[in-house]
């Protein structure tokens, strides 16, 4: 029997004290850490207390990305070029991630809880955040990081002139490009050390407490009354931010064909409330054009919201990348303009969380679903 759905004031409350808990209490979260683990644990138990059966699922992860963004570079500056090109090509395809596969040796965890529909199932909807946190370093500082995506073309770029080397050197501009290829790889290096040796692992309220606590929130009302014809499964990833390892496992272990994914990464900022119609590194991936298509109609419909289009690529890879990557039905919400506001910076903390954002966003998603639930992103019979 269906109780009384918490109010949209207890839904945001609910959300807040989740984030704090998170980010304050838990503290910094790095992939494959204890407090990774914890985190897991914690929001499991506010799933239980809120009459679901949640699932913890482990699978192995690294704590962070830089190994496998460091050895191509590593293969540039040795000499063995072809080899650092082919090792960043398998390395960014999100369906292999050859380097992180390799590398990736220690425990975590994704939490994953299912709210049934009133009726028979026509289809599943995935809300997806992720657990852990980042580290800060200087590639994330305010001057560098909004080029972080040019430096990463740049780097692509050094990697291609490195892997023909053998044939630039034979000209004086060849040798000068290769020259730079080389310094560039270097200067790379340098930011990842610094990363790894200086850096501190960051609280984590924006990114991304906040996308847990707003997907809890959520599954929450709907533990109370459920959707119609629509199952939602709610899942909080691990190492995320070492290379979206926990979604990558998710997939694998899961039969997902047909799903819909809406990702929430970072939507308690101080920035506007977008979706993104593409996201990716190095490849670009369009998102899914129904769920496009809804949040457009939001957009123009429900200027409350706040909801904008993201005409530009800020952030990096998501948990949605590995699903778009593998010909799957996903989108990303999240809080940004020019940069993300406190990104990868010990800023990031709850004394820097938008309650208003974070209110638009558990808004958005609420209408999402129901179009969602309505049938307004189901896709036509095949005629096959």
């Amino acid at each position: 029997m269906e109780s009384a759905r918490p109010s949209e004031q207890d839904s945001l409350r609910f959300a807040q004290e989740l984030v704090a808990l998170l980010a304050d209490e838990i503290g910094p979260r790095r992939p494959t850490s204890a407090a990774e683990a914890r985190a897991a644990r914690v929001v499991a138990e506010r799933l239980e207390a809120l009459g679901l059966a949640p699932r913890i699922e482990g699978f192995s992860g690294t704590s962070t990305f830089a190994w496998a963004q460091a050895l191509p570079l590593l293969a540039l500056l040795w000499g063995a070029g072809p080899a650092g090109l082919a090792l960043a090509v398998a390395e960014g395809e999100p369906r292999s991630q050859l380097l992180t596969r390799l590398i990736s040796r220690r425990r975590s965890q994704n939490v994953v809880a299912t709210v049934e529909p009133r009726r028979e199932a026509v289809r599943t909807v995935a809300l997806v955040s992720h657990l852990d946190s980042s580290r800060s370093g200087l590639l994330f500082h305010r001057a560098l990081a909004p080029h972080l995506r040019r430096l990463l073309d740049a780097n692509a770029a050094a990697l291609a002139i490195g892997a023909l080397a053998p044939v630039l050197r034979r000209g004086r501009t060849g040798r000068a490009a290769v020259g730079c290829a080389r310094a560039f790889a270097a200067f790379g290096l340098g930011l990842l050390a610094e990363r790894e040796l200086l850096g501190r692992d960051v609280p984590g309220a924006n990114d991304n407490a906040s996308g847990v606590a707003a997907c809890a929130a959520l599954v929450g009302e709907l533990a109370h009354k459920p959707l119609a014809s629509t199952r939602v499964v709610m899942l909080a990833t691990g190492c995320e931010e070492s290379g979206t390892i926990g979604m990558r496992a998710f997939l694998e272990r899961h039969e997902t064909a047909g799903w819909l994914f809406v990702n929430l990464d970072g939507v308690g900022a101080p920035a506007t409330l977008r979706y993104l119609p593409r996201e990716g590194v190095g490849r670009v991936y369009a998102a899914d054009p129904r769920l496009v298509e809804l949040c457009a109609e939001l957009e123009r419909r429900r200027p409350e919201l706040g909801l904008r289009r993201a005409e530009r690529l800020v952030g990096l890879t998501y948990d949605a990348t590995p699903v778009l990557a593998k010909g799957g039905r996903a989108i990303t919400l999240s809080a940004q303009d020019d940069v993300i506001p406190n990104y990868h910076t010990e800023a990031d903390n709850t004394g820097n969380l938008d309650a208003r954002t974070l209110a638009r966003a558990l808004a958005t998603v609420r209408a999402l679903l129901e179009a969602i639930d309505a049938g307004r992103a189901d896709l036509p019979p095949s005629s096959g």
